[in-house]
């Protein structure tokens, strides 16, 4: 079995505690071989993590020295455009984290640059690789609810100043839009996407709570998938509280938790996996032609994203998540 040779650019949090394990896991599949950072000294601490990989100043001298198949970009969100289109320049596939940008307009220029290249960009959505929300789709289609009629979902993270995100330039300063609600956001998107397919239309309410936090960290939405489900979608960075995750249909309803579903009462566990594994190794195989580019796709990211700008837009009035499209 062929190793991708993996360049990581950007060495913080993401790199150190989510991808790093999860390749770790997969050294029959990736080799990490050249790590790049904004700060060196980041670059030289993960790669002492790694083994021996080559440490580089720029991100140019990596993808000009031959030794990469891959990068992985885990960076601020603003680079992600840039820093895809260098490497696809260069002949060179791309994972790269969420979101896909900064907004839909710049996000659309991503997709049109996977588009045109022979190389893979996959937008790395570990949401799309939870066993509980496929299961969740599961149940939904076979009918163990009768039909949906509604969907909702509370989150409340509670983000203080001991959470090493809130610390973060680039989140204390986002130029993403809504800050933490597209950062985090599009995650709780991709699941609902992925179990109840495209969303038509949002009203929502955003608001800046928290000055510790860079931009809003409040939204609540209403809104209707184009199957006629209805979903509410509420979370907040700053606050806390009890998340829930249920679904209502006309016979029955169930709760998703991370380990398992509650259907009609009746606990359903669902065996955990490695979300970030599972997203390396379905990147792995689109690489090799083994499977379509779905999971990882720009096009699914960005719709992602959409429904998020959507609600940052909407000041409470209905917006169609297809017009930013």
């Amino acid at each position: 079995m062929r190793k991708i040779r993996l360049g990581v650019v950007g060495c913080g949090i993401a790199a150190r505690e989510l991808h790093l394990p999860a390749l770790k896991n997969l050294s029959h599949l990736f080799e990490i071989t050249a790590v790049t950072s904004r700060t060196k000294s980041h670059a030289e601490e993960f790669a002492k993590m790694v083994g021996n990989p080559v440490v580089f100043d720029r991100y140019e001298e990596l993808l000009d020295s031959g030794l990469v198949d891959a990068v992985d970009l885990t960076l601020p969100v603003e680079l992600n455009l840039s820093f895809i289109e260098k490497a696809l320049q260069k002949g060179v596939h791309v994972i790269c984290e969420k979101p896909i940008s900064t907004d839909v307009e710049t996000g659309k220029k991503v997709v049109e640059l996977s588009k045109k290249s022979e190389k893979t960009v996959y937008i790395a959505e570990n949401f799309r690789h939870v066993p509980a929300f496929w299961k969740a789709k599961e149940l939904v289609e076979s009918g163990a609810i009768g039909d949906p009629v509604f969907m909702g979902w509370q989150i409340w993270v509670g983000m203080d100043e001991n959470n090493e995100y809130v610390h973060t330039d680039w989140r204390k300063n986002p130029k993403h839009i809504g800050g933490f609600l597209s950062d985090g956001g599009v995650h709780h998107v991709a699941a609902m996407r992925l179990i109840f397919g495209e969303i038509a239309w949002v009203s929502a309410i955003a608001k800046d709570i928290s000055p510790l936090l860079g931009g809003m960290d409040f939204l609540s939405s209403i809104f209707e998938f184009e199957s006629g489900v209805v979903g509410n979608y509420t979370v907040s960075y700053s606050l806390r509280g009890d998340d829930r995750f249920e679904i209502v249909g006309t016979k029955g309803r169930m709760e998703i938790f991370w380990d398992r579903i509650v259907l009609n009462g009746e606990e359903i566990e669902v065996p955990h996996q490695d979300s970030y594994q599972r997203e390396f190794e379905d990147f792995y195989r689109v690489i090799m032609g083994e499977k379509r580019n779905d999971l990882g796709d720009p096009l699914e990211a960005l719709k992602d994203l959409a429904f998020i700008e959507a609600c940052v837009r909407s000041q409470g009035n209905r917006v169609s998540v297809s017009s930013l499209l």
